[in-house]
């Protein structure tokens, strides 16, 4: 509970490279609770690596009891003249998690696909459905971003009975759940967190597709996926940035069988073109889907023939 009345917020706003020091030294201070949102209007980015900042400009808030003068209580632990433009307000009593979960709906994606908070009712057209329980945390993709939202669309759209999917960059491991209960037969979940990896288990084993998931770190994705020594996925889905997706390209290659689909998201409409010529060597990659400046690429494995036998 808060002070009398209500709660204490304080706001200041820095670079990307500043946010951890006011994070830590609002901790420090004995914040209650602290958050980081977008500050300069600009396009909002997952994650990668975990650790890295989600915008160029980063507005930093701490609650604090109402009682506590916060302002001296902060100075001590932040860096000279973070308080210069601070902005401190008194906000009311609130019940959070009840307004929380009240913004939060189940989703629908395609014809029969829905993604859903735990506690919410599911409306009764889902119930015929594909659907995906998630709340919430700490790990990326719960369905309410657009590049998530492109995905997930694209899986609801195409046939995925039998297929063996790769989750790259899986987070939560939305993607990979989804298309578990769109009928794929495997899921091989790949991330560098591994509390990401702790997180997409879990959540598997909530949505009863455990058994046919494996999360795993980059280094073991090959073998994971692998089948009879070539790769066995069918579609390869991942939600990064375009930076390190370009960097990934030779590893894709590697982890979908020829013929298998590419997708990728994570991408401003400004970049799709040259995602696109860095796979080029390995994939033919086109925008199949746009939402909000974000572009979702998709394309195949180019098949290609040599030696006795026809064999690649």
């Amino acid at each position: 509970m808060g002070g009398p009345g209500g709660w204490t917020r304080i706001e200041m706003e820095c670079g990307s490279g500043g946010a951890d020091a006011l994070e830590e030294g609002l901790a420090a201070a004995g914040a209650l609770a602290v958050s980081l949102e977008e500050a300069g209007g600009g396009p909002r980015f997952e994650s990668w690596p975990p650790d890295g900042r989600l915008w160029e400009k980063v507005r930093v808030c701490g609650l604090f009891p109402r009682e506590t003068d916060v302002l001296d209580r902060v100075a001590p632990h932040v860096p000279p003249g973070a308080l210069k433009e601070a902005r401190v307000t008194d906000v009311p009593d609130t019940d959070w998690v009840r307004a929380g979960r009240e913004r939060l709906r189940p989703m629908r994606f395609g014809r029969r696909l829905w993604v859903s908070p735990t506690w919410a009712e599911l409306p009764p057209e889902a119930r015929s459905g594909a659907v995906v329980r998630l709340d919430p945390g700490l790990a990326f993709g719960s369905g309410s971003h657009p590049t998530t939202r492109l995905c997930l669309q694209r899986l609801a759209d195409v046939d995925l009975s039998g297929r063996f999917v790769v989750d790259y960059g899986c987070g939560s491991g939305i993607l990979g759940i989804a298309a578990l209960r769109l009928g794929a037969k495997r899921c091989v979940a790949v991330d560098v967190d591994p509390r990401a990896l702790e997180t997409a288990r879990a959540n598997a084993v909530r949505n009863r597709v455990a058994e046919r998931f494996v999360a795993v770190c980059p280094d073991e994705a090959a073998a994971a996926s692998a089948h009879a020594g070539r790769p066995a996925s069918d579609l390869l889905a991942a939600n990064v940035l375009a930076e390190p997706l370009a960097a990934l390209a030779g590893t894709f290659k590697d982890l979908v069988a020829p013929g298998g689909e590419l997708m990728l998201a994570g991408i401003l409409e400004s970049q799709a073109a040259g995602l696109a010529d860095a796979c080029r060597p390995w994939f033919r990659l086109g925008t199949v889907a746009e939402e909000e400046g974000w572009v979702l690429l998709a394309g195949s494995r180019i098949r290609r023939v040599s030696g006795p036998g026809g064999r690649e």
